[in-house]
């Protein structure tokens, strides 16, 4: 489930013999209130009269995909989306000055506490001032621009080699300060070769769409060039030409006498040859290829255009040397990005730069100056730009992004209680615990990597609920600490969007000066909808936000909360052994800690799973079929895989010592399916999901997840205990006679 971190989801007629595995009242049936409301609330997602062993999907969500419909200003429905809405409703109570259940300062620590709402408050009272924001207008996006062109001019004549070189470092540190992606990027990430360090890892990017791909549809590239236009034109206003001192109100601004039709067309230009030289998404998210470390001399070899040193120095905070050395993720982007710099223009450049602080910040103005960017996003995954939307959502994602630790606290106390950490922790050691019983037993693992498995399990670290440290969520001393130099002002929205990107910048940049804690913040807030696996800290990350139905209630059956939250449980534990993560030894260190036998079966192993996702197919809007990306999917898929088999073998080992079935009572009107059953259609629940062709298409291309409804299928058809479960007959579709198995 994790997203990249640096690198960074026909109705068939019933066959009465797939149930026969079911033995009704065998168990007593459980009529808590909890255990009436999870049992219809799995019916309503079930279509019954499907058929399970033909498409697992339409039985275990068939009935979500017909009653669910997608939200106009949406481009998807899914239990993620639902349980985020409900986060929001509770943060809103917390955020908004008029709610009834806003939070009063805790006793002791009042000063401190009312420093805390208040920056909280302030941030969403500002965000929800839409007056304010409108009367402002364009006007701090006008002055943004004129920093653009004050760092990156275009002299008279022809300026020397030198000059853009001085005035392109000075931009992109500029960029990388403020928090807005370009085509050098730079980050701070744990060294993959030595733990106990923080390194700067040049990153490449850069691109205005969300994948490559798109820069060879034309239809798209028309959508967005006409996008540009229309920001040019309302952000800098109609006339159309620059001057080299622009004038104060700002609407001066371009590249020589083009037309903003000419600009924009040379900003898809700049960026369509900018895609061109781009690696593939499959191999930015190969880890093995992301440690190149080369002296900054060395970097300044590949890439002589770019002033490395003015480049870092301009970026970092004054009090943070740069360091001789750095991590280049792509080596060979920075040679071919060399050839691509020789042969920009200033103007282009220029052009790229303006519109790249365009891009980032139009969001925070008015509805008018937005528009276009709404527009064009919607266009991208199929939702509809004019809608209406609730701001005050969209106010909610802002403060959870900027200062999620401080509203994470107030969530977490309201939601948030030690027995649910106990439950889940409980659940993370008995699946760690299982895989330490797997390993030995797999007879392609000699016994070099099985002791180095058991190391790294043993070594597994689980963060559950929230930050314990740098914050700590739960003490509003280390938040206030935390947050002390982030400065909010209740009457401008803008310039608080922009103090974030920065101070958040400079927080991220500060840690070279400071060794590896890793006690450190999760880098997602308490309310977030999901669980991580991070490698290089061999950490495990759940989220309060997640620990809610339909992944988890302190009260349903086990059988229920193994399906689902204990799934992903043993989905985030295999992480750490998937194509990515087992390249990482038991305390994060990027390491051969596997013989060569041993990778090379793996590698046999894991192809089968390529092979298969490869020939799973989406349906875009064109009406074409494309074909799920099986190497880029592979960690996800490897982790579907083994999570499913390893969450069931490890419910079933506890099922086992449940003699009077009290933790596995039956669910009332679901009497007829096992409690092997509803384990599988727990897990299933889990992705059920309507999304748009728009977004699907966007998926294929970017997402290292599966489809949903092929992370239900996929790993159904490789289980031998879900083709047990439902009787299915051998070479059914669930049930095919070649099944993909590594852990």
């Amino acid at each position: 489930m994790a997203h990249r971190v640096f690198w960074i989801l026909t109705v068939a007629a019933a066959i009465p013999v797939v149930l026969s595995a079911a033995i009704p009242g065998k168990e007593a049936v459980c009529t808590t209130q909890q255990c009436t409301q999870i049992a219809k609330d799995i019916l309503y997602d079930m279509n019954p009269q499907a058929d399970p062993c033909q498409d697992f999907n339409e039985f275990a969500c068939g009935g979500f995909n017909s009653k669910s419909v997608i939200p106009p200003d949406q481009s998807a429905i899914d239990h993620f989306s639902i349980d985020i809405e409900k986060n929001q409703l509770i943060l809103r109570s917390i955020l908004d000055v008029n709610s009834s259940s806003t939070p009063k300062p805790s006793s002791g620590d009042d000063d401190v506490d009312k420093r805390n709402l208040a920056k909280l408050q302030a941030l969403y009272s500002s965000c929800m001032d839409e007056d304010r924001i409108n009367q402002v207008g364009r006007k701090p996006l006008q002055d943004e621009i004129q920093t653009v062109l004050k760092l990156f001019p275009i002299s008279e004549g022809n300026p020397t080699s030198e000059q853009t070189k001085t005035s392109l470092a000075k931009m992109l540190a500029y960029l990388n300060h403020m928090g807005i992606p370009s085509f050098v990027m730079l980050t701070v990430v744990r060294d993959l070769k030595d733990p106990s360090k923080n390194s700067l890892m040049v990153l490449e990017g850069g691109l205005g769409l969300p994948a490559k791909e798109y820069y060879a549809a034309p239809a798209i590239m028309t959508t967005y060039e006409t996008t540009i236009r229309d920001m040019f034109t309302l952000v800098l206003g109609e006339q159309q030409q620059q001057q080299q001192s622009p004038p104060s109100n700002g609407t001066n601004a371009g590249s020589g006498n083009d037309t903003w039709s000419e600009v924009a067309k040379s900003v898809v230009d700049f960026e369509t040859q900018l895609a061109g030289i781009a690696s593939n998404t499959t191999d930015t998210y190969d880890i093995s290829k992301m440690h190149n470390p080369m002296t900054v001399s060395q970097l300044a070899s590949s890439t002589p255009s770019v002033d490395w040193p003015l480049l870092m120095n301009g970026t970092l905070p004054e009090d943070v040397q740069a360091p001789e050395t750095v991590i280049v993720v792509s080596p060979s982007y920075q040679i071919r990005l060399e050839t691509f710099l020789q042969q920009a223009s200033p103007k282009a450049l220029q052009n790229y730069f303006v519109w790249s602080v365009i891009h980032a910040r139009a969001v925070n103005l008015g509805s008018e100056f937005r528009q276009p960017i709404l527009d064009l996003s919607a266009t991208l995954i199929g939702s509809n730009s004019t809608a209406a939307k609730d701001r005050w959502k969209g106010c909610v994602a802002i403060v959870d992004s900027n200062i999620g630790e401080l509203s994470g606290h107030y969530y977490v106390k309201e939601t948030f209680t030690d027995q649910i950490r106990d439950q889940i922790r409980e659940m993370i050691e008995s699946t760690i615990s299982t895989y330490s019983q797997v390993f030995p037993n797999l007879n392609w693992l000699n016994k070099i990597t099985v002791d180095g498995a058991i190391k790294k399990l043993k070594a597994i670290v689980a963060l559950i609920g929230y930050s314990h440290d740098k914050p700590n969520d739960m003490d509003p001393k280390s938040l206030d600490e935390y947050y002390k130099d982030f400065r909010v002002e209740p009457d401008d929205y803008y310039g608080n969007e922009v103090r974030a990107l920065a101070w958040a910048s400079k927080m991220s940049y500060s840690k070279l000066k400071e060794p590896v804690n890793k006690k450190d913040t999760m880098g997602f807030t308490p309310p977030t909808v999901n669980a991580f696996y991070n490698a290089l800290y061999n950490q495990i990350y759940f989220l309060a936000g997640i620990l809610q139905p339909p992944f988890f209630h302190a009260d349903n059956p086990e059988y229920v909360n193994y399906g689902a939250i204990g799934m992903i449980a043993a989905h985030e534990v295999t992480h750490g052994f998937d194509n990515n993560g087992h390249l990482f030894d038991s305390e994060g260190r990027l390491a051969d800690w596997w013989t060569n036998t041993t990778t090379a079966a793996f590698n046999e192993r894991a192809q089968c799973f390529v092979d298969q996702y490869s020939n799973f197919t989406i349906k875009g809007a064109d009406g074409k079929d494309y074909h799920v990306n099986g190497k880029l999917t592979l960690p996800e898929n490897i982790a579907d895989n083994g999570g499913l088999k390893q969450a069931f073998n490890t419910w079933q080992t506890r099922y086992k010592d449940d003699k009077g079935g009290l933790k596995n009572q039956r669910l009332p009107g679901l009497e007829k399916y096992s409690p092997e059953q509803i384990f599988f259609i727990s897990f299933a629940r889990l992705w059920c999901s309507v999304q748009t062709p728009e977004l699907f298409l966007l998926q294929i291309l970017v997402d290292p997840h599966s489809p949903a409804k092929y992370r239900i299928n996929g790993a159904i058809q490789n289980s031998v205990q879900f083709a047990n479960a439902f009787n299915c007959p051998a070479n059914a579709p669930m049930n095919p006679t070649k099944k993909c198995e590594l852990w």
